[in-house]
């Protein structure tokens, strides 16, 4: 009789327009590969056909779908975060996760200083006048970086990088971070100082701090309150770290002077929320679609260590 090969393992990957076609072949050689979109409920229907899952932020491993996905041995995110995955659920049911490292942090920091950028010269409000015939200079007149105050919340690998950058243009760079000492943020590029000293002394404010219970809505009407009118928000970090309905309150009443936002509570954001309303209808809020990691470079990377990852722990099984 001849041998019998064992079966490969199942593996569906939720998001492939976020995985390279070389990254998905390699994939080939040690699993059964699906990659295709599915609906939240196609999901769960099908969840029990599969030993692995590699998914990307808009993909929610949660209890629902693991208690589902009965046959599940692994689970791998192609992104840094990792909120959008119950991993404290994974552990207890003994099911290995994966993420990846730094493969996002550089095209993250330069994402939140083009919006920093776009900002300061009013570039996407003078595009749109453009595109609609207007030629309104005097409407449009920006600020110039060089001089001003960026606060980094959150002096990590991202917040480093932005404030390496921000330095190189002639800004003057604040961090708050408690986990971060004193000598350790100044090395990374910053000068770590108190939460209200922060709020008060910044022109620009970049989020780059992860989603926790400390940091869950944390700026909020009365945080906000303690920028300056001339202040600019970029949050390229989590949603959930500003409160949404907060911030349109503050550009509306002039609290502080414009808002970039590529991060959202919810994803995709609903073409009903409130931060898309007022941005329809106001010249200081900037939106982008979670952009901050999609490159063509990071995309490769991310995609390639991924799949490294699943090919090692499947030749392990």
């Amino acid at each position: 009789m001849p041998e019998r090969r064992p079966v490969k393992p199942r593996l569906l990957i939720t998001e492939p327009e976020y995985f390279t076609p070389g990254s998905i072949r390699r994939l080939f050689c040690v699993a059964r590969v699906e990659a295709r979109r599915l609906t939240r409920t196609q999901l769960l229907r099908r969840a029990h056909l599969y030993e692995a899952l590699a998914v990307r932020i808009e993909t929610r491993v949660d209890r629902a779908l693991i208690d589902r996905a009965r046959r599940l041995k692994c689970v791998a995110t192609a992104t840094t975060g990792i909120d959008h995955i119950d991993t404290a659920y994974l552990k207890e049911k003994g099911i290995p996760f994966f993420s990846l490292n730094q493969e996002h942090s550089l095209p993250t920091a330069e994402h939140a200083l083009a919006l920093m950028m776009s900002l300061a010269r009013n570039v996407p409000w003078a595009h749109q006048a453009m595109v609609k015939g207007a030629w309104e200079r005097w409407n449009y007149v920006g600020v110039e970086l060089a001089g001003k105050t960026v606060g980094i919340f959150g002096i990590g690998r991202i917040g480093t990088l932005v404030a390496q950058k921000a330095a190189a243009l002639g800004m003057r760079v604040l961090a708050y971070d408690p986990y971060v000492p004193f000598e350790e943020a100044a090395r990374r590029g910053g000068r770590r100082v108190g939460f209200k000293e922060f709020l008060r002394s910044c022109d620009f404010f970049s989020l780059h701090a992860p989603l926790t219970e400390e940091t869950l809505g944390l700026f909020n009407d009365p945080v906000i309150a303690q920028m300056k009118p001339s202040a600019r928000l970029i949050n390229t970090a989590r949603g959930a770290i500003l409160d949404a309905q907060a911030l349109v309150r503050a550009l509306s009443e002039g609290k502080i002077q414009a808002a970039a936002i590529d991060v959202y509570a919810e994803e995709p954001l609903p073409a009903v929320h409130p931060l898309r309303r007022y941005a329809r209808t106001h010249a200081n809020l900037m939106l982008t679609p979670h952009l901050g990691g999609s490159t063509q470079e990071a995309k490769e990377r991310a995609s390639m260590q991924t799949a490294k990852t699943l090919i090692e722990f499947f030749r392990r099984m």
